[in-house]
């Protein structure tokens, strides 16, 4: 698959009327999306449809969307799936295609079409008995022109209908539900749940993947993410915003591997700047990360009394003590010994355990500032970027060898603001590496990639699972070994991340997401790579 972009649902309308405008037909786009759905129910239960009788339920809107509905409801039903078609707008109220596919529906195998008023309760009870025993329910309610008000009415009372049995029925036979292009009452745009919102277990989404469902919280209600080619041209979005998201054959694509004539020394040279009393953990991680990311060596650089302790933890990784402060932390007089050192290394990986000591921090800025190697700066390295300067004159530094891994606090920090509102994360982010001339890695629940430029990669993979101490140092030092790979710094930190996020999937399918634990990475790490060798080799 590659690379996907994501647009706002109200890009999408654009893209729409420019591609009818050029020639191609509506009710073409409207029969592929439709069929594209149905399709997707059909393989699910493929199997299933050879022992039983399926029974599925969709439910439509006035618009679009529900003329979508209308076409996978025909062509469910022509495979043999019993369909009840629920309308909840009068069908006087249907225009142009979306009224073609409805008026086509009585010449199709469809058995039961019905318009229904929730507000009767004989209408509602009857809905609900039905989606009662369905095994399936199709929303087609509204599609990605939703936007500001909240969902009311009847597509509210049916959305809480939907949503209820589902819930329910958790413990016996399970609703699986359909999203048709986007989960009803999730803004497309943003992510935002407009009072209330279909959860999916899968959208279908047309053409692109739409922003609402590549970000939380709306990525929480689409379940898994179907893109599907309706037909229209690539020509048609590449005007628009920049933003990608990625799966694993672009990743193996992007990630330079060592041959039969590789050694250590050429598969790339990692310089680790870590490390502070009570945070030798941290340091750790990345140095072990780096290396099971593919690193042929690994240096850290650290205070010169907590060389034993790492001296004693990493047994693949060297390391180099440095001077240090009073607090044990490296100080900004060893920066001529690091200059000289680094020259020797492919890429600088600084900050995870780094501390607050002015000193170090004045260090990061001096090497950040002199010594232009590809380098990933985190945790309290990026202190060096909004902590407190001494008086700078002329003009900004050259960050652009630079890869920031903030959280959301440390990007908030960066920017001089409170706090960094979720639906907000792509304008920040994109502040943050403008401002900066950096990529600046948002961590978080769907990591941002932004570049100076504005080309956001949103990343699929991961979960919550990562919600614990040590996985931004396990990121760091993934990122580090790929920036030793001679890789862009956008594609190293896209590649990093995704590799992060499926390392934690890969985990917590074997184990818990409740239970994981940063070090368990490691061991995802190299079940990733065996992906991707896999994929190198096809």
């Amino acid at each position: 698959m590659g690379a996907n972009i994501i647009l706002k649902g109200s890009r999408v309308a654009e893209v729409d009327a420019k591609c009818i405008a050029g020639g191609i037909d509506s009710k073409w786009l409207m029969q592929n999306a439709g069929s594209s759905v149905a399709a997707e129910i059909i393989k699910d239960y493929r199997r299933l449809l050879k022992t039983k009788k399926i029974k599925g339920i969709i439910v439509c809107g006035g618009g679009n969307n529900g003329g979508d509905g209308f076409v996978a409801a025909a062509d469910l039903a022509a495979a043999g799936i019993f369909i009840d078609v629920f309308f909840i707008s009068p069908p006087e109220k249907f225009s142009g295609d979306s009224k073609f596919y409805f008026d086509r529906l009585p010449d199709s195998k469809v058995e039961n079409i019905k318009y229904i008023d929730s507000s009767i309760a004989e209408d509602k009870e009857y809905f609900t008995n039905k989606a009662r025993a369905a095994d399936f329910v199709l929303d087609a309610i509204f599609g990605t022109g939703l936007h500001k008000n909240d969902v009311r009415g009847q597509a509210k009372d049916i959305i809480g209908i939907i949503n209820s049995i589902k819930d329910e029925r958790k413990k016996s036979v399970r609703l699986s539900v359909y999203a048709c292009d986007i989960p009803s009452g999730v803004d497309s745009d943003n992510a935002r749940i407009l009072g209330n919102a279909v959860k999916a277990d899968k959208t279908v989404t047309f053409g692109c993947i739409k922003l609402g469902i590549a970000q939380y919280p709306g990525k929480q209600y689409a379940g898994q993410i179907t893109v599907s080619d309706i037909g229209i041209p690539d020509k048609y979005y590449g005007e628009y915003e920049k933003i990608f998201q990625v799966d694993l054959s672009w990743v193996a694509e992007k990630i330079p591997m060592a041959g039969p004539l590789s050694y250590k020394h050429s598969v790339g040279k990692l310089l680790v700047i870590a490390g502070s009393p009570g945070f030798t953990g941290a340091a750790s991680m990345t140095c072990q990360a780096a290396m099971r990311a593919g690193a042929g060596i690994v240096t850290l650089v650290c205070p010169w009394e907590l060389n034993s302790i790492f001296e004693i933890k990493l047994t693949e990784v060297m390391t180099y003590p440095v001077e240090q402060t009073d607090d044990i932390t490296i100080h900004i007089d060893a920066y001529e010994e690091i200059e000289k050192l680094a020259q020797d290394y492919d890429a600088l990986a600084i900050g995870p355990g780094l501390s607050k000591n002015p000193s170090t921090i004045r260090l990061v800025r001096e090497i950040l500032k002199n010594i232009k190697k590809p380098t990933v700066l985190d945790a309290d390295g990026l202190r060096a970027l909004y902590g407190p300067k001494e008086i700078e004159t002329g003009k900004s530094p050259d960050f652009s060898h630079v890869i920031i891994t903030p959280h959301a606090g440390e990007l908030a920090a960066i920017l001089g603001i409170e706090k960094i509102p979720l639906q907000d994360r792509l304008k920040y982010n994109y502040q943050a590496a403008h401002k900066y001339g950096v990529i600046s890695v948002l961590k978080g629940a769907a990591t941002l990639v932004t570049s100076p430029g504005g080309t956001t990669y949103i990343n699929p993979a991961g979960s919550w699972a990562l919600a614990t101490a040590g996985t931004g140092d396990i990121l760091t030092g993934i990122t580090g070994s790929l920036l030793c790979r001679k890789m862009s710094l956008a594609e190293a930190a896209v590649c990093a991340v995704f590799i992060h996020g499926m390392a934690s999937d890969i985990m917590a399918a074997k184990t818990s997401r409740t239970c994981q634990l940063a070090t368990d990475l490691l061991e995802g790490i190299k079940e990733v790579f065996i992906e991707i060798e896999r994929l190198k080799q096809e």
